[in-house]
């Protein structure tokens, strides 16, 4: 009876993580950040912070198939999470004739002094895998809505490779902070825009190329977002279309860079020891 009970146990324990791992956001810290993933929505991940300040609104993913409609990578299942320690997760969707995993590793730094400079990395590596016994042409969408220091006065500038490709993505709110953006390979499309112009433009429900009416900046300052687009469907080369049982990946990185803000208990007694300094040199 007593064996009986502990496996009963087990299999409740067992049932509790697997819905865990379907449904709850995702949480990843180290050192001096923290990072947080809605995978059931297109909110996607939306909070990267450094020291306890915010600096991300909303970055997440969309797809199609051909040309057909575009949809948030939410729709496409429910979200598989396998969680690789406190810093790392790979959240997995899979509608059995493809999946696109995305490993997520954040790495923070040093905890930085108010008036410092303190930093974090967020890697991603994204698998696309063709389960089925026909080419994939496969189109894959990052959309991204940082708003350095909630100040919405950031300036954005996408750059390209040798070959045209999109490679980099630089944010900046006037020099203090910035986040950068490396993938491998490089996007076929891109575009900087007002705050919700392409998101408007990803969930149109048709088919969608980045870039006219808008471009790749620089943009701002203000209230600025940038996206990339990878083809997966020419007929040779890096970006043909997925071979049956074949893959592509999306290597990328973000850096983040933030002077730390002093807190307001902080601030408020410098303000209070201006005052006395002051009163104690008048009556000096």
């Amino acid at each position: 009876m007593r064996m009986h009970l502990k496996q009963i146990g087990l299999a409740l324990a067992v049932s509790a993580l697997a819905l865990v791992s379907t449904s709850a956001q995702v949480t990843l810290h180290d050192l001096n950040s923290t990072a947080i993933i809605d995978p059931g929505s297109q909110n996607g991940m939306f909070h990267w912070d450094v020291q306890g300040l915010n600096q991300l609104n909303q970055q997440w993913f969309w797809y199609s198939v051909g040309n057909g409609p575009v949809a948030s990578l939410d729709t496409l299942s429910a979200p598989s999470i396998t969680p690789k320690g406190p810093n790392e997760a790979i959240i997995t969707y899979n509608n059995g004739a493809y999946s696109v995993s995305i490993d997520y590793v954040l790495t923070g730094g040093t905890v930085a002094a108010p008036g410092q400079h303190a930093s974090a990395d967020i890697g991603e590596s994204i698998r696309i895998i063709n389960n089925t016994a026909n080419p994939l042409p496969f189109h894959f969408y990052q959309y991204s809505y940082f708003n350095l220091y909630g100040a919405s006065s950031d300036t954005v500038q996408l750059g390209q490779d040798l070959h045209g490709h999109y490679n980099e993505a630089a944010q900046n709110n006037g020099g203090v902070a910035m986040t950068e953006t490396v993938i491998t390979p490089g996007a076929t499309h891109g575009e900087v825009a007002p705050v919700g112009g392409t998101l408007s433009k990803l969930n149109s429900g048709g088919p969608v190329t980045l870039g006219p009416p808008f471009f790749d900046g620089p943009l701002g300052p203000g209230a600025v977002t940038w996206a990339f687009q990878w083809d997966f469907v020419d007929p040779t080369g890096l970006y043909s279309a997925i071979a049956p049982g074949g893959s592509k990946l999306i290597s990328k990185d973000k850096f983040l860079d933030v002077i730390v803000i002093p807190e307001p208990s902080s601030l408020a007694l410098i303000a209070v020891g201006s005052v006395v300094f002051a009163a104690r040199r008048r009556r000096s």
